[in-house]
């Protein structure tokens, strides 16, 4: 395994530093995640914005480590003894820098991290040395289990909670789903300039070392891999593009909205579709943005003045307001949801979920649903989404929807990733596009 050492340049108090850093901060993960059921990502943000000792190195390291850790956890919590398992689960993390540094150094092998796995190994003295990795995350997470001893099975269905398979559904191809999880995501980038100025972003991406990707079927996304700051970029600045996961791009060509008409982004949060909606709207009409939280919107207001679109308004809790007196073209419902189809960017929330949960937001959702399609005007549209891969979430909320208001009816479309027409209803599966799992629904309204 010392072969894989490559690019450990570090002192060794700078590394050992490094490493005391690591284990503090995945005790402030896991003790977020389990004990106060918060989002991984937002946990680890909130250190780093504390602990500004933490240089970019660092928080690449850091990060690393610890997604790969809970990304795995499905494998990781079989090696440990049930009681363990069940005081770790529930929020209490007594445990030794050595035991923390075990778990990492099994979740970085089985991610395939090798060299940091190594460094953990070193730096914790763990022994024996790490075998040699087999090709395949189930077969190193095995490799992991004869290392420490531990006397179970593995399978790839280990890396869910066992009761959300009664949720998944039965089209899904359930292997590529599970799979994905244990993956980074990929970083799509949605393009809001001209043929010139798109010229001038590759370039500048290149020259930072991306690697580019074009999609298939969608001229303005790109997918990239790169190390690379991307809100550093001068392109970002200048409001070229945005960050935005494919799946979620799709849910903006679903809408379809046409130059001039008015659209209403009713949970548009820091308004990533708002602006995909006003661009595809060639900057002409207006999109309303609106949502629960003042903060998100002055976000929102910042990117859309960043990227020079004068076809963006904002009003908070428009629900609140009562009646639309001028009905909508076109509404967007991206409901809150479970957030299942985006596991991949946030490793860890599978294992904070419950069937209950699950049931009161589709509750919620079917309510917003309701609240909501009253501002969509005769023939207008109203597009609902969610990032979740469950029925009950999607199509479960849609039916109840359509039962009680026989005025909406499944308008077709097509699928933006095929061309092919779906039949009012879609569901992107992150597994087979390698992007977040996301539903799209979309209606029209008749008299």
């Amino acid at each position: 395994m010392n072969n894989y050492i490559k690019n450990d340049t570090l002192a060794p108090g700078k590394r050992n530093a490094q490493l005391n850093l690591l284990d503090d901060a995945l005790r402030r993960v896991l003790s977020g995640i389990f004990g106060r059921r918060q989002h991984s990502d937002r946990v680890l943000s909130a250190y780093f914005r504390e602990n500004r000792r933490c240089g970019s190195r660092d928080r690449a390291f850091i990060s690393e480590a610890v997604y790969s850790l809970l990304r795995y956890w499905g494998f990781m919590r079989k090696y440990l003894p049930a009681e363990r398992r069940t005081e770790l689960e529930s929020g209490s993390i007594r445990f030794t820098a050595k035991e923390l540094g075990a778990l990492l150094m099994a979740g970085t092998f089985i991610a395939g991290e090798f060299s940091t796995a190594e460094i953990i190994r070193c730096g914790h003295n763990l022994m024996p040395a790490l075998p040699n990795p087999a090709p395949a995350p189930e077969r190193r997470a095995r490799q992991m289990a004869d290392y420490f001893h531990a006397e179970v099975s593995i399978t790839s269905a280990d890396l869910i909670p066992e009761w959300i398979n009664d949720f998944l559904p039965e089209n899904l191809n359930k292997e590529l789903f599970i799979n994905a999880l244990g993956e980074r995501p990929p970083l799509y980038l949605r393009l809001q300039c001209t043929p010139e100025e798109r010229t001038m972003l590759q370039q500048e991406l290149i020259s930072n070392g991306a690697e580019i990707i074009p999609v298939a079927n969608i001229n303005d996304a790109l997918a990239i891999r790169a190390k690379v700051n991307m809100y550093s970029l001068e392109s970002y600045r200048k409001g070229l593009f945005e960050i935005q996961d494919l799946a979620s791009q799709c849910v903006g060509l679903v809408c379809a909205p046409r130059p001039g008409s008015r659209w209403l982004d009713a949970c548009a949060g820091a308004g990533g579709k708002t602006l995909q909606l006003a661009q595809l709207m060639k900057r002409k009409g207006n999109v309303t943005a609106s949502d629960l939280r003042s903060y998100k919107l002055e976000d929102l207001r910042r990117r859309a003045r960043r990227a020079g679109f004068p076809n963006i308004t904002t009003k908070e809790n428009l629900a609140a307001s009562g009646k639309v007196k001028h009905p909508f073209d076109g509404v967007l419902i991206d409901a809150p949801c479970s957030c299942s189809g985006v596991w991949r960017r946030n490793p860890g929330a599978q294992w904070i979920l419950s069937p209950g949960e699950i049931n009161d937001i589709a509750a919620q959702q079917l309510e917003i649903l309701e609240t909501y399609a009253a501002a969509v005007r005769a023939g207008g549209v109203l597009v609902y989404a969610t990032c979740s891969v469950f029925d009950i979430e999607n199509v479960g909320v849609v039916r109840k929807f359509m039962e009680k208001h026989p005025e909406f009816k499944l308008d077709p479309f097509p699928n933006p990733l095929t061309g092919d027409i779906a039949p009012g209803m879609l569901r992107i599966d992150g597994g087979v596009y390698n992007c977040d799992t996301l539903f799209a629904a979309r209606l029209r309204k008749f008299e």
